[in-house]
């Protein structure tokens, strides 16, 4: 046999084991990777290992958002009152895409406002009321505002703001409503 003819064998049958040991590796890599499968343990997060955790009861309202719930309950007997309602709770994107549901349930889904009327079925939305105060004043606040507005209108769902420190008398409180309740 002619050394060419030697040589040209070796290196087939050396590229051959890198190729075979490449395969061999690349296959049993595979195998390592934890698998999802319903007996695998989830990874621990930190607190998991915690007794208790370090959370306190707190108000769902503040003392002014109190004194207005029960005034719009005073004025308006006839429908349901929820507060503090986040809106993924009263929209939802409606994209045939997932992708896209999802992209739009997170540009609501940290918000939430104080008051919904909501109508004796108990599950159509007849208006979301906001209590402006101090804290709306801020260029974030009046932004984080904005967006919120497109998105309940976008949804066909009136908002109407309400000013803390300038709170409208009953009658009137009554009569913005259900105008808006009537006219939307």
């Amino acid at each position: 046999m002619s050394f060419g003819v030697v040589f040209l064998v070796l290196a087939i049958g050396f590229l051959g084991l890198i190729a075979l040991s490449k395969l061999f590796s690349s296959r049993s890599s595979k195998r390592q990777l934890p698998s999802k499968s319903v007996d695998s343990e989830p990874k621990p997060v930190r607190g998991d290992d915690l007794a208790i955790w370090p959370f306190a009861p707190m108000p769902i309202m503040t003392d002014t958002e109190v004194i207005f719930f029960h005034k719009l309950k005073n004025v308006l007997p006839e429908y349901h009152i929820f507060v503090q309602v986040q809106l993924s709770r009263i929209i939802t994107g409606n994209s045939e895409k997932a992708s896209e549901r999802s992209f739009w349930f997170n540009r609501i889904c940290r918000q939430s406002v104080d008051y919904v009327i909501v109508d004796v079925d108990a599950q159509t939305t007849l208006v979301a009321i906001e209590l402006d105060d101090w804290t709306h004043n801020s260029k974030v606040s009046q932004k984080a505002d904005d967006k919120k507005d497109k998105a309940l209108a976008s949804a066909g769902i009136p908002i109407v703001r309400f000013h803390a420190e300038r709170m409208p008398s009953a009658d009137m409180l009554r009569y913005e409503l259900i105008q808006v309740i009537e006219t939307y």
